[in-house]
């Protein structure tokens, strides 16, 4: 039987997405440390001391699928996205948590 959805990446014209990994971590706590991304009330956003628990608890959840936003400019890392909710059997998921 195979997963569903599987993980891939996909490549746009300015953004990429592949899958989240602890080498994006490095990037990404560059990229939460660009002003006070964590202080917003509306949202959750990891700080840099934060993130590498951020990184494996999105990686662990068995109904996530975790993604990078890669800028294809510099190749870094900039954000995470993911598939969530993932319902296999009726093949239904949400983006979010980006």
């Amino acid at each position: 039987m195979s997963v569903w959805p599987a993980p891939f990446s996909l490549e746009g014209k300015y953004v990429s997405l592949e899958p989240l990994s602890q080498k994006h971590h490095d990037d990404l706590v560059e990229a939460c440390t660009d002003g006070d991304l964590h202080k917003i009330w509306y949202t959750t956003i990891p700080d840099a001391a934060g993130m590498a628990d951020e990184i494996e608890r999105r990686l662990a959840l068995p109904t996530m699928l975790p993604f990078a936003i890669l800028e294809n400019a510099s190749g870094k890392a900039v954000g995470m996205t993911t598939y969530m909710n993932i319902d296999s059997v009726s093949r239904r998921l949400e983006i979010g948590s980006t």
